[in-house]
């Protein structure tokens, strides 16, 4: 016959048996504890804090603690056992005083201190270890300096494509730590490598550097940058050359403005992504208005060269100067006296206060020669005012001409007269 083989973990899955056997262990725990309750023992609390206190004037005039030769000490006590093993480091305060300060220093042997820093107290302090510490005082000083580019470039890129000048992630670094340190200071730079062929957008992590005024590298624990790394970043798109087109608006429909304009840069050429390459066949510099152009004057025009967002100008030419050679082309000074109205609302009236209008006309020499305020038609449109407006206001007039080759320089304007009437009035 077998015997049935009992198994621990069984048992510990019995909750009788776990009240028994917790019952046990307690009883077994009381009596030992009972029995050395008053036995005294001697142990060491380590990895204790070390509080150095500052007086307040030196706090007051901006010192402060930024170096300890040790940051924790350990504490050797006595006493009852069953205390001394429930003390940890939060109970014992381990401190020194600061005396006089009233410059930068490192200030040694400072006495380290020991006291009971709970309700518990029922045991003895008998050493610190370290039994000294030194410090170091400073007041804290920050400055911003400019990122100094020390990166090794040794990369290429295709002909066909642009790469930019680096940009960073930050262009100042922060630095601070004692004042005496970061006066040392005099550069802050970045270092690292980039190299191969260059095919898109990269970038790379280069490395934060203090130099003093000698070059030499600044390494001390007590200076905090505002970042240890800087991320540069190297632009590489497609380029592209891409023609300037000049814009014209109330240009007489006889003029042929290819044949009288020039561009200088005629095209420039642009780096962006393939998609918006793709869809930028030409530049359209801003519109030039012909009523703006007297052909007696100097007809230089400088516009600024407008890109998409996402594309850059590489040949670096931000306006274009568009020329119009109007040799041939005079002005001559014609009155106007008949006006045509349009947009009348029904019931109303509309009459010209201004009798005679002085219309600056531009053209070739041989057309405006012979032109008679016959051949000009000036139109007056009153839908703007709406159908209830009543009384005198001024209204621009447009200009045109019979002759397709000529036009109004300037802008003009008419007193008009209105009224509402019983009958209804035609519109124009």
């Amino acid at each position: 016959m077998k015997r049935s083989k009992i198994s621990l973990s069984k048992l510990f899955r019995n909750d009788k048996f776990l009240i028994v056997f917790a019952f046990v262990v307690s009883c077994i725990l009381w009596f030992v504890f009972s029995q050395n309750s008053d036995e005294e023992t001697t142990t060491v609390v380590p990895d204790i804090p070390i509080n150095i206190e500052l007086s307040q004037e030196a706090i007051d005039n901006g010192y402060e603690i930024f170096s300890k030769s040790a940051e924790t000490a350990s504490v050797r006590i006595s006493g009852n056992k069953i205390t001394v093993g429930t003390i940890n480091p939060d109970d014992i305060l381990v401190s020194a005083q600061m005396g006089l300060v009233d410059a930068p220093n490192s200030y040694s042997t400072l006495q380290l201190t020991a006291r009971q820093n709970s309700n518990k107290t029922n045991y003895t302090i008998l050493s610190v270890d370290p039994s000294i510490v030194n410090v170091y005082v400073d007041k804290r000083r920050s400055v911003d300096f400019k990122i100094r580019d020390d990166v090794n470039y040794n990369y290429t890129v295709d002909s066909t494509y642009y790469a930019g000048t680096p940009s960073y992630s930050v262009d100042t670094i922060t630095v601070s730590g004692p004042e005496t340190e970061v006066q040392k200071i005099d550069t802050v730079a970045i270092i690292g490598e980039l190299s191969g062929e260059l095919q898109s957008t990269t970038q790379f992590q280069a490395d934060v550097v203090l130099y003093d005024q000698y070059g030499e590298a600044i390494n001390s624990d007590l200076i905090t940058v505002s970042t240890k790394s800087v991320e540069v970043t190297i632009t590489v798109l497609p380029e592209k050359e891409v023609p300037i087109k000049p814009t014209f608006t109330n240009v007489p429909s006889g003029i042929d403005v290819d044949s009288i304009v020039t561009v200088e840069p005629s095209s420039i050429i642009v780096a962006g992504p393939q998609t918006s390459l793709t869809t930028l066949p030409e530049i359209n510099l801003p519109e030039i208005d012909f009523s703006d152009i007297n052909p007696t004057e100097d007809n230089d025009f400088s516009l600024e060269i407008d890109l998409p967002s996402d594309c850059r100008n590489i040949s670096n030419q931000s306006t274009a100067k568009v020329t119009i050679d109007l040799s041939g082309y005079s002005t001559t000074s014609i009155t106007v006296s008949d006006f045509t109205f349009r947009n009348v609302a029904d019931g109303t009236n509309v009459s010209a206060t201004t009798t005679d209008l002085e219309v600056l006309v531009a053209g070739p020499q041989d057309y405006i020669a012979n032109l008679t305020g016959d051949d000009i038609t000036a139109t007056i449109d009153l839908r703007s005012m709406g159908t209830d407006f009543e009384g005198s206001t001024e209204i621009p007039v447009t200009i045109t001409f019979d002759n397709e080759y000529c036009w109004a320089y300037g802008d003009y304007s008419i007193n008009v007269n209105v009224t509402k009437t019983s009958n209804s009035a035609s519109s124009g």
